[in-house]
């Protein structure tokens, strides 16, 4: 097999770029620029690379390699329109330059652009790249890997049942890891895309296989990607033993995973975020409190971040669910007011709501509900939010908070009627109906849940159902058992990943 020197490599969209080949020709003084980037490029002065390569391009206009190795400058600047500029001009200078092909598949690939669409114009080009580096070297091993990952990126259990075309893009991928392996059967990170594709398709045993045959080379994938990449190989691990459901096993595999994760990189912000939406379903609210203020420690620097999508602004919402539990209503309040004035959400008006109802502000409490509710009738009478199920399902925990059990139900009814095995609506409409008395519908609703969270994987909720069941015949159940959650499981949040 063809040794070749990795210039990057993907496990989840993560690119690790390094330095090209260098041998390259020319007149002295060009070829003293060449070296001289190289050797800021190694130490990490990217701008002072940038600055060479510009000074050694324009002493010869015509070296493919050199636009090469500008446009890794480019790439580690954050600058991916320019790097695909500077790949575009090296292979239009030598239209068999794989590495320059490579190099682009890569920049198109992860450069900020992808957007998990089913169907992508970035992705579609990092395919033909890599299929050209691999009709130019059949054996260009990585070439194959991260063509299998863009496979992997068009392909999402949430869009289940699937069409030709993705199931075509599957076994694609599948095909792509296997050559891989086919080639250096001790190739882990195959094993690791493997794992990832196996997630996104919803064949979450076989994925769990796959990520525990990766992390048993850790020392190899260190040693192409560094301890930020075994990393991820943990955090992907740890979101696949979730099985697609975003809870908690009972074992606690897919928490340790997390935390194993940020131990290994303390900055990787999707294990962070993950660990924080697992310390929730354990009802960890300490662990949750200094996980958040961690991140938003770490993202100071960064304003824009509290109001970006699932940015700062999630954070301070679990903050305020954590202080609730933890009987803390004035920290609760400041949390959930926070969210409001950074980015408003129904999380954090309803939780305003519960925690106001607790206190016995009745006023505020009606007020921050019906706030809530604006927000999710607006989009049903949309009506075109992708997940339409997560809205009535949302807008039903408000009612139910609300002690409003008919519209409560209602809303549960349509939810469960557009996602028919959504154990979450059935369980809280069983609550729903012990509301309003009515114990033989709610056992009816409890055991459809316990049978949906079993097959599902999730038995650690399914216990807590079953908890339900066994006080039935109680004449009151404890009011935490019945407690309205604030925030739904499975409506788009920090804690999910598609």
């Amino acid at each position: 097999m063809k040794i070749t020197r990795k210039t990057a490599i993907g496990v989840t969209l993560i690119v690790l770029l390094g330095v090209s080949s260098w041998g390259l020709a020319g007149a002295l003084e060009e070829q003293k620029k060449i070296d001289l980037g190289k050797d800021e490029y190694n130490k990490g002065n990217y701008d002072a690379a940038l600055y060479l390569f510009n000074k050694a391009i324009a002493l010869n206009p015509d070296n493919e390699y050199l636009y090469n190795d500008r446009g890794l400058c480019y790439v580690v600047l954050g600058d991916i329109d320019n790097a695909i500029s500077d790949f575009s001009k090296a292979i239009e200078l030598d239209t068999d330059f794989e590495e320059a092909y490579y190099n682009r598949g890569l920049a198109y690939f992860g450069g900020g652009k992808w957007k998990r669409a089913l169907d992508n114009e970035e992705g579609n080009k990092a395919i033909a790249d890599f299929t050209k580096v691999i009709e130019l070297d059949p054996e260009y091993v990585e070439a194959y890997n991260n063509r299998g990952l863009v496979y992997s990126e068009y392909i999402h259990y949430y869009y289940k049942p699937f069409d030709s075309e993705i199931i075509d893009k599957y076994n694609n991928a599948l095909a792509d890891f296997d050559k891989v392996l086919e080639l250096d059967p001790t190739y882990a990170l195959a094993h690791a895309g493997k794992g990832n594709l196996y997630y996104r398709y919803g064949d979450f045993d076989n994925g769990t296989a796959e990520f525990n045959k990766a992390l048993e080379s850790e020392e190899q994938i260190i040693q192409e990607v560094s301890l930020k990449g075994l990393a991820a190989v943990y955090y992907s691990r740890g979101r696949n033993y979730a099985g697609g459901h975003h809870m908690v096993y009972e074992d606690l595999r897919g928490t340790l995973d997390y935390e194993k994760a940020i131990e290994l990189d303390p900055t990787l912000m999707t294990a962070l975020g993950h660990v924080t939406g697992s310390y929730q379903h354990l009802g960890e609210w300490n662990k949750l409190i200094e996980n958040c203020d961690y991140m938003l420690d770490l993202k100071k620097d960064d304003p824009a971040w509290l109001t970006q999508s699932h940015g700062g602004y999630t954070k301070y919402e679990a903050k305020g669910l954590a202080y609730y539990n933890l009987g803390q209503y004035d920290e609760a309040i400041s949390n959930y007011n926070r969210v409001i004035e950074l980015k408003p959400t129904v999380g954090a008006y309803r939780g305003l709501g519960i925690v106001y109802s607790e206190i016995g502000a009745s006023e505020n409490a009606t007020d921050a509900f019906d706030k809530a509710l604006e927000m999710d009738t607006s989009i049903i009478e949309e009506g075109t939010y992708r997940s339409m199920y997560s809205i009535y399902y949302s807008r039903g925990l408000t009612y139910y908070a609300m002690e409003e059990y008919d519209k409560a139900i209602s809303d549960f009814d349509k939810a469960i009627e557009l996602k028919s095995d959504y154990a979450e609506a059935y369980r809280d409409l069983g609550k729903a109906y012990l509301g309003i008395g009515d114990k033989a519908k709610a056992n009816e609703a409890f055991e459809t849940a316990i049978r949906l969270f079993e097959e599902q994987g999730n038995s650690y909720v399914a216990e807590q159902v079953k908890e339900l069941l066994g006080l039935m015949s109680a004449e009151s159940i404890p009011k935490h058992i019945m407690a309205c959650s604030i925030a739904p499981d499975d409506v788009c949040s920090e804690y999910q990943c598609l």
